[in-house]
This record gives C-alpha cells, sequence and structure tokens, in this order.
C-alpha cells in the first residue's frame, strides 16, 4: 500500500463525514451513494476493506492516538461504524 499524502487523507476523511451527516439529516438514495463513495476512497486509500478499520488506519497515519479523541468519540468497533473521525 502506498501511504497517502495527509492532506489527502483528511480532504477524504471530511467528505466522508460530510457525506454520513447528510446522509443522517435527509437520507435519498444520492447521499447514500455519497456516503459508499467516501467509504471506498477511504478503504482504498488506507488499504482496508471496512470503514471502521479504514478510520483507525487513517487515525494512525495522520498520528491521531486514541486518548486524543474526545469522550464519546470512540472508535467504531466491527458492530458500530457511525461514528466519525476528525483529523
Amino acid at each position: 500500500m502506498l501511504t497517502p499524502v495527509p492532506q489527502d487523507l483528511r480532504i477524504a476523511l471530511a467528505r466522508y463525514a460530510d457525506a454520513r451527516i447528510e446522509d443522517a439529516r435527509r437520507s435519498t438514495d444520492a447521499t447514500a451513494r455519497a456516503v459508499e463513495d467516501a467509504t471506498y476512497t477511504l478503504c482504498v486509500m488506507t488499504g482496508t476493506r471496512e470503514i471502521a478499520q479504514a478510520l483507525r488506519v487513517a487515525d494512525t497515519l495522520l498520528g491521531v492516538h486514541p486518548e486524543d479523541v474526545p469522550a464519546g468519540r470512540a472508535h467504531p468497533g466491527p458492530q458500530q461504524d457511525d461514528s466519525l473521525q476528525t483529523a
């Protein structure tokens, strides 16, 4: 896997967050596609197959440590992948 440029990774994380927020606000076919596209992009960039894993890898690549994540913003587990991570 090639290591993504931090700025590109931050942009991909922001697009994922924006897509998730918009889909949660008003879910449509277009917003669902945007979430799928953003998820796919993050998975490809991080060499993973699941969004929870992609978010953890992105955090690691950006130097975010679990103790730096505010309370209530835990990393999603395999059963829960709806937390938004910030870069």
